[in-house]
C-alpha cells in the first residue's frame, strides 16, 4: 500500500488517545491548569460519569482573548519555550496538549476573563472544528465545559466503564488534589449533588475530612520534617498519612506527589508501605496524601503524555525522604494502650474450706432419661445435624463475644458475630430464591449522610440494596433517605451500620457476584457485635440457628465460626494421659 499523509482531524483523535484516556484524565488536566492559573477556588461539576458533562470553574488568572484561539492549537503553551526549561519547570502543565486533545474528542467551550477586562470570552470547539471567539459577559477567571466526551470515537466508549464507576474515579481525584492542596477551596458536584466542599484554609487535616470523610480526618497524622540528622537534604515531605488503626485492603487511598503533581510512582508507594512495618496486619495498606518537594533538576517529568509517570536523579533518596517522614509522624502519634494479659495460679483452698465438687453425669449419656434438657431434635440429643454440626448445648458466654457449648465430642467456643453473619447471610440469600423479601417500613425517613465514597459504593449497589430489602433514595447536599430497611435488620443503628455496609462495597467487596457482596456486607454489618451481651434463651436461639445452616462453619468472609476442643484435647491438657 502507498504511504499517505493522515487529515489533521484523523491525527487529533489519535493523539487525544494519549492524553485523554477516560473522563477523570480531563478532569485532572483541567484541575492542573486551574492550579497553574493561580486559581484560590475551582468548582467541578459532573453528570452521567463525565460523559455527559465536564465543568471545571476557577478564578484565576485567566486567558487573554487573543490566546484563546491559541490555547486549542496542539503544543501551545506559556509554561516553557525551550527543552531546557524544563530542568527549573515549576507549573504542572507544560506539553500544550490537553485543550487540543479534549477539544478533538467532545465539545469543548471555553470562557475566561482576565482582571480589569471589561467582559470575558467564549471559545467553542466541537470535535475539531474551531470557532472565533466570542464576548460573553462572565466574571474573572476560566469555566471549561466539556460535553458528549467520545461521541465521535464510539470504539473508545466502548471501553468505559459504567458511570459511577467513571464517577468515582473522578471524586478519587479531585479529593486526591483537595487533600494535597487545602489551600484551595474545591467543590465537586456530581448529578447536581454536591459531593463535598473544602474551605480552603490551608488546614489540610480539614480538607482530609470534609473531601474523604470524618473517619480520615479524625485518623490522619500530619507529616513533619524529621530530625535534622534524619533527613533527606534537598527534599521536602508533607501532607498526612493515617494512624494504623486505619486502614484498607487496596492501595486506591494512597496518593502521591511531586512537585504538585499527582504521579505513580512503585517505589515511593513501596517506601511508605514499609514505614508500616509489623503495624498493620497482612494485606492491609494506609491512607495517604503524600507531597515531595525537590529540586526540579533532580526529577524528569517529560516521561509520559499523562505527566503521571516521573524518574528521579536519585530514587533511593526520594524514598529516603518519605519513609523517614513517615518513621518520624508515626513516631509522634499517641499510642493506643497495649492490652495485657494476666496469668494467675488458682488459690489451694485451706484444708477446712475444701469440699468434694459434687458429680454430675454427662448431659448426653446414653441413656434417654439422661437427655440435655434443651435437646432440639426428635433424634436424639448429641447425633448430628444434616449440616455436619452436633447438636450443642450452650453452658454461658465469655468476654461477651464468645458463646460456649457442650457437645458429644467435646467443647465448641462459637464466635457470636461470625455465627449470626452466617445466619443471616443465609436467610438473605434464601428471600431473595423466593423473591419474596420482607421489609420493615420506617415511620420517619432516616436521611443520612454519606462521604463521596460511599456515595459512589451506594449508586453503585442501588438495586442490590432494593433486592435484599432496603429502601433507600438520593437526597439532598450528598445524602441518602432510608424508607424501609429488611426485616431481618432489628435493633441496631441504621445509619451506622449502613455506612459500614457502604464503606466495605467501596473497598471492593467480597462475593461471586456484586449482589453476593451486598449480601456479605449487609449479613456481617447489621448481626450481633462481638462485645454484645446475650441471655442464655438468646444463646440457645443463635445456636440452633446456626445448626441448621447449610454452611454452618465458617461465615460470609470465610472466618471460621466455631473452634473444638475435644475430650481428649481436654484431658491431655489436665494431664490426665
Amino acid at each position: 500500500m502507498p504511504l499517505r499523509l493522515l487529515d489533521e482531524r484523523t491525527i487529533g483523535k489519535i493523539a487525544a488517545g494519549e492524553v485523554v484516556e477516560r473522563p477523570v484524565s480531563v478532569v485532572k488536566e483541567l484541575l492542573e491548569n486551574a492550579i497553574d492559573a493561580g486559581a484560590s477556588r475551582v468548582r467541578v461539576a459532573v453528570k452521567g460519569g463525565g460523559i455527559e458533562l465536564i465543568e471545571v470553574v476557577d478564578d484565576g488568572c485567566g486567558i487573554a482573548p487573543a490566546d484563546l484561539s491559541v490555547a486549542v492549537q496542539r503544543h501551545a503553551t506559556s509554561k516553557l519555550s525551550a527543552f531546557e526549561d524544563l530542568d527549573s519547570l515549576t507549573t504542572l502543565g507544560f506539553r500544550g496538549e490537553a485543550l487540543p486533545s479534549i477539544g478533538a474528542v467532545a465539545s469543548l467551550a471555553i470562557r475566561s476573563r482576565v482582571p480589569d477586562a471589561t467582559h470575558a470570552s467564549l471559545l467553542r470547539v466541537s470535535y475539531g472544528e474551531v470557532t472565533e471567539p466570542v464576548p460573553v459577559g462572565a466574571a474573572e477567571g476560566t469555566a471549561v465545559t466539556v460535553r458528549d466526551l467520545f461521541a465521535n470515537v464510539p470504539a473508545r466508549r466502548k471501553f468505559l466503564r459504567q458511570p459511577s464507576t467513571e464517577t468515582g474515579y473522578i471524586q478519587r481525584a479531585v479529593a486526591a488534589y483537595a487533600a494535597v492542596y487545602p489551600a484551595i477551596a474545591f467543590e465537586l458536584t456530581i448529578d447536581g449533588r454536591r459531593a463535598f466542599a473544602t474551605d480552603g484554609s490551608g488546614d489540610a487535616i480539614a480538607a482530609a475530612t470534609a473531601a474523604l470523610g470524618a473517619e480520615v480526618g479524625r485518623a490522619a497524622i500530619l507529616l513533619a520534617p524529621p530530625e535534622e540528622s534524619a533527613a533527606v537534604p534537598g527534599m521536602i515531605v508533607e501532607g498526612w498519612i493515617s494512624s494504623p488503626e486505619l486502614s484498607r485492603s487496596h492501595r486506591q487511598g494512597i496518593v502521591i506527589f511531586v512537585n504538585g503533581r499527582w504521579v505513580q510512582n512503585r517505589a515511593l508507594g513501596f517506601a511508605l508501605e514499609e514505614a508500616y512495618h509489623s503495624l498493620l496486619l497482612v494485606g492491609r495498606r494506609p491512607l495517604a496524601a503524600v507531597h515531595l518537594r525537590l529540586d526540579p533538576a533532580a526529577v524528569d517529568v517529560n516521561v509520559h503524555p499523562t505527566k503521571a509517570e516521573v524518574k528521579f536523579v536519585d530514587e533511593r533518596a526520594a524514598c529516603r525522604a518519605v519513609q523517614r517522614a513517615v518513621h518520624a509522624a508515626l513516631a509522634r502519634r499517641p499510642h493506643a494502650e497495649i492490652p495485657h494479659i494476666r496469668f494467675e495460679p488458682i488459690p489451694t483452698l485451706p484444708a477446712a474450706r475444701q469440699r468434694p465438687i459434687p458429680f454430675a453425669p454427662p448431659r448426653f449419656a446414653s441413656a434417654p432419661s439422661q437427655a440435655p434438657e434443651d435437646a432440639r431434635e426428635p433424634n436424639g440429643a448429641g447425633q448430628a445435624h444434616p449440616s455436619g454440626v452436633p447438636l450443642l448445648r450452650v453452658l454461658g458466654q465469655i468476654a461477651s463475644s464468645f458463646i460456649i457449648a457442650e457437645g458429644p465430642d467435646g467443647m465448641y467456643l462459637i464466635d457470636q458475630h461470625a455465627a449470626h453473619e452466617r445466619v443471616l447471610y443465609e436467610r438473605i440469600l434464601g428471600q431473595l430464591g423466593d423473591r419474596a423479601v420482607d421489609r420493615q417500613a420506617l415511620l420517619d425517613p432516616l436521611v443520612v449522610d454519606l462521604t463521596a465514597q460511599e456515595m459512589a459504593a451506594f449508586e453503585r449497589s442501588r438495586q442490590e440494596l432494593h433486592d435484599i430489602g432496603f429502601e433507600i433514595e438520593p437526597w439532598d447536599g450528598g445524602a441518602v433517605a432510608v424508607r424501609a430497611v429488611p426485616a431481618l435488620v432489628n435493633g441496631v443503628d441504621v445509619a451506622e451500620r449502613l455506612r459500614l455496609i457502604l464503606r466495605e462495597l467501596a473497598d471492593g467487596g467480597q462475593g461471586n457476584s456484586w449482589l453476593d457482596a451486598v449480601a456479605i456486607s449487609t449479613a456481617c454489618h447489621t448481626s450481633i457485635r462481638a462485645g454484645q451481651p446475650l441471655s442464655l434463651p438468646e444463646m440457645r436461639e443463635l445456636v440452633m440457628a446456626l445448626e441448621r445452616s447449610s454452611q454452618p462453619r465458617a461465615c460470609g468472609h470465610g472466618r471460621p465460626t466455631m473452634l473444638h476442643l475435644s475430650g481428649s484435647d481436654l484431658e491431655k491438657q489436665f494431664q490426665r494421659r
